[in-house]
């Protein structure tokens, strides 16, 4: 049987990639891996096994027709998609604005969400998986008390498209601090949304173990906007690969993470 695992962007990406190719329950098991990016351009990618099967395709998460697309090409495909890894993500802030903290949202919040209700309809239930990264910046304690009571117990899309556009509006009038955001962060926003959206997912779909995650500080061109990271890509690739391929229980809807973004562990449940 062939498993169609979907990869969404590069980067931490193309180590999330290498490490789906190389797992110990997709060794000896065909799959058909489609390797997504805005260009579409060749990863380079390999695997040992020849049954293996690399799809280089296009995706745009902030354009609904890209989505559409995809999602046609692997319904035309005739597979039931088993693995969804959700990793696309820009970090605006050291530009911080009105425009890129909207930009921020669409990618990161609206543009992950977008993808997860298109290829939800696809994938194969019992056994399928979902997993968006997050990051640790979508920690709740720089918000002000009311809205990390919002956010923990948000539970329809209206709700948190409400605390989207509310951020919106806060930084439009430059009033964050006093409205009780972090002060031009639109990407702990965003991803603090993530990790709403995936609790939201997962009550609505029991049959599908959707959760997300913070791979730690790793060595990517955002990973280096705040420091040097101690972590390589391919380490920071090994939480989501656990979530994706191996033991989780029967967690779902959860936030995973390592004590610290330093360590090198495969994560646990924490909470955000």
């Amino acid at each position: 049987m062939t498993a169609t695992k979907t990869i969404i962007n590069r980067g931490i990406g193309l180590a999330i990639c290498n490490l789906v190719l190389t797992h110990p329950t997709t060794a000896s098991n065909p799959l058909t891996l489609y390797a997504t990016s805005r260009s579409g351009s060749s990863l380079n990618l390999s695997s040992s096994n020849k049954d293996h099967q690399i799809i280089y395709r296009s995706l745009d998460i902030s354009d609904s027709r890209s989505i559409v697309s995809l999602k046609n090409a692997i319904k035309e495909a005739g597979q039931p998609v088993d693995v969804v890894i959700n990793n696309s993500g820009v970090n605006l802030d050291d530009q911080f604005s009105v425009e890129n903290a909207h930009r921020t949202l669409d990618v990161n919040y609206r543009g992950t969400l977008a993808v997860c209700r298109a290829l939800l309809p696809l994938m194969r239930p019992k056994t399928g998986r979902i997993v968006n990264l997050s990051s640790v910046g979508s920690s709740l304690k720089p918000f002000g008390p009311e809205l990390q009571t919002r956010f923990r117990n948000v539970r329809t899309y209206d709700e948190l498209e409400s605390l989207a556009l509310e951020f919106e509006y806060a930084v439009h009038n430059g009033t964050e601090a006093d409205a009780g955001w972090p002060s031009q962060r639109a990407y702990s926003v965003s991803k603090a949304c993530v990790n709403g959206l995936t609790s939201i997912l997962a009550k609505e779909n029991p049959d599908i173990a959707i959760n997300c995650c913070c791979p730690g500080w790793v060595n990517t061109d955002m990973g280096n906007q705040v420091g040097k990271p101690p972590k390589t890509t391919e380490e920071g690739a090994r939480i989501p690969v656990r979530l994706a391929l191996g033991e989780i229980g029967n967690f779902s809807g959860r936030y995973w993470a390592n004590d610290s973004i330093r360590s090198r562990e495969d994560g646990k449940v924490q909470e955000w």
